[in-house]
């Protein structure tokens, strides 16, 4: 059975338009079974990197999210929290700048920071890889990635995205022990997937990030979003529209050899818009110069004391 993939063609962030998509993407993908319910609890995990104005495409776009929340509540779902663990900076801190504040004070909904961290055994045996255990507080949890290119693993789409789940510094650590092998790391974000398991996955393109994302490239007007279920044929299809091969984007290789989700095109069903070669775009430019996937000691004792900084004292004198 092939994988169903939707696309939309979204020039900017008008609500009513990324609304419309949110509404039929949910429509398609409970054809079967509804995916959410009266009574309902249920997680949204966008990208929320840092503290950043949201014209800098650093996290997902607040209307983005406001969409979704909007179509969830008029299904009656109970309770809507936004959870994420960022790199530099609290939940609070970074949701805000981001420009959540206004949906959390409309619509009731709440910051949730992960916690109780559990360990995930995965085939691939990476030591102390463990993810938020209040993950498994919700009914349905939404992957809200943010479409950027990433200077270690190239792209990061909806597999990516959900490294959040591991909290805090513990991220930069499991760079380390996979010794530098950006298969294995992403055999990794695989096995991380599998297990948070999303019900739905929508991946914020309209202003997408190049160059040198995910935190330091500049924005790119790819007017897209994109919503599936399958989260290695959405990223198989969003590295084909800005022309990267698919080995290329490690974490879409390990899913390739790990045989999770639907890698070949043939496979792959799109709705909305379906002409891929009209999407397609030559100007998407990635990371100058790539990284390693190991953080040096200095570099990881840097990352510790950034965020010291930055929670510890800013935030504190920010109120």
């Amino acid at each position: 059975m092939n994988s169903k993939v939707r696309l939309g063609k979204i020039k900017n962030y008008a609500l009513n338009e990324v609304e419309n998509f949110v509404r039929r993407s949910i429509e398609l993908f409970s054809a079967e079974k509804p995916l959410f319910g009266p009574g309902q609890k249920v997680l949204l995990k966008p990208n929320l990197l840092k503290a950043a104005a949201p014209e800098q495409c650093v996290a997902t776009h607040p209307v983005v999210v406001e969409a979704v929340c909007r179509a969830l509540l008029d299904l009656g779902v109970a309770r809507i929290d936004i959870g994420d663990s960022p790199a530099l900076g609290s939940l609070n801190a970074v949701a805000r700048k981001a420009g959540y504040g206004p949906i959390l004070d409309k619509y009731g909904v709440r910051l949730t920071p992960f916690s109780n961290p559990q360990t995930l055994d995965v085939e691939d045996n990476v030591a102390h890889l463990k993810i938020a255990g209040n993950l498994t507080d919700y009914d349905q949890i939404v992957n809200l990635p943010k479409f950027k290119s990433h200077r270690q693993m190239t792209l990061t789409l909806s597999i990516k995205n959900l490294f959040g789940c591991v909290i805090g510094k513990r991220k930069p650590v499991l760079h380390c022990l996979v010794g530098n092998d950006k298969i294995k790391f992403g055999k990794m974000l695989v096995e991380i997937a599998r297990h948070v398991n999303p019900c739905l996955t929508i991946v914020d393109g309209v202003r997408a990030m190049e160059g040198n994302g995910p935190m330091g490239g500049t924005p790119y007007p790819l007017g897209l979003l994109a919503a599936g279920q399958d989260m290695t044929a959405l990223d198989r299809v969003l590295a084909e529209i800005v022309r990267v091969p698919p080995e290329k984007v490690f974490a879409l290789e390990a899913a390739r050899l790990k045989n999770f989700g639907a890698w070949d095109l043939e496979n792959i069903q799109l709705f909305g818009e379906t002409d891929l070669d009209t999407l397609k775009v030559d100007d998407f430019h990635l990371a100058q110069h790539e990284l390693d996937i190991t953080f040096n000691p200095l570099r990881i004792a840097k990352s510790f004391f950034k965020q010291w900084i930055e929670v510890g004292i800013k935030e504190k004198l920010a109120g």
